[in-house]
């Protein structure tokens, strides 16, 4: 569930509330730091192996930053000034402070369950979101505690990766609150209808649906309540591209995404 609360106070505040679930169980905070070492974690078909020991923290597999990077083959710089790793490969950029609930990947912003954190001396960060950010997609086996990092060979079943990716950002939501102009919103599901690919195939024209709950705010005596007014759907345009590290990424910007009411309904009829 992905949602973004609009508040209108002078004034007027906005403030994001966005959970990005990650598929460890969530009795994962009640684990010791032995059951937590027991996961196996795959880079491909490869095991890796960590000097320091991944652990869980409420349900998110964390890692050692520096070797996840140089596993999904990027390059690392520290901000010692802002307290922030900063990872490049090709055009694309992932920036994450430490200790934030925030990051951005080609500033684009995301919020985050679990804040990159220094632990005993290492920088450790959230495994699926720098893996799913990276272009990868992240499979987790409960039966063996098994995580899979696979890399996603195919061109469309790329870009698709990489349109869900960012509409589940709190940048796509914000876009979101001023298109439809409630207090709150969450996302529903995204789907790409069509792919128009170049002669070249190294970029794309894309378009996609989005559904989203929106919400509005009813103020009464007792205080301002925000509950579910409607549901609607949005078709978004927007161009993609290959960059020199074989990555895909979005050109267009969020703010300039082209955008058409499909479909709209009370919230009790939906």
């Amino acid at each position: 569930m992905r949602r973004l609360w609009k508040q209108r106070v002078a004034p007027i505040a906005l403030s994001v509330c966005m959970m990005l679930s990650w598929a460890v169980p969530a009795s994962a905070d009640a684990e010791d730091a032995s059951a937590a070492e027991q996961v196996q974690i795959y880079m491909g078909q490869q095991k890796t192996d960590w000097e320091q020991p991944p652990y869980i923290d409420n349900g998110n597999t964390m890692v050692p930053m520096r070797a996840l990077f140089e596993k999904l083959g990027f390059a690392v710089t520290w901000d010692n000034a802002e307290r922030k790793a900063i990872a490049s490969k090709g055009d694309l950029s992932i920036s994450l402070p430490i200790g934030s609930g925030t990051a951005s990947v080609n500033q684009i912003q995301y919020y985050l369950d679990a804040a990159p954190v220094i632990r005993e001396g290492s920088t450790y960060m959230p495994l699926r979101f720098v893996s799913e950010a990276a272009g990868a997609e992240v499979l987790w086996d409960s039966a063996t505690r098994t995580v899979t990092v696979q890399p996603i060979e195919d061109a469309q079943q790329s870009i698709r990766h990489l349109i869900d990716h960012v509409t589940q950002s709190s940048s796509f939501l914000q876009r979101a609150v001023a298109i439809t102009g409630g207090d709150g919103i969450k996302r529903n599901e995204t789907e790409v209808l069509t792919l128009q690919m170049n002669g070249q195939g190294s970029s794309a024209e894309v378009t996609f649906e989005v559904g989203f709950t929106v919400s509005t705010a009813v103020k009464s005596d007792h205080g301002v309540t925000i509950s579910p007014s409607e549901s609607v759907v949005y078709e978004f345009t927007g161009e993609v591209y290959k960059d020199s590290a074989g990555q895909w990424l979005l050109r267009t910007g969020i703010d300039s995404l082209p955008y058409v009411l499909q479909e709209k309904k009370p919230f009790m009829d939906s």
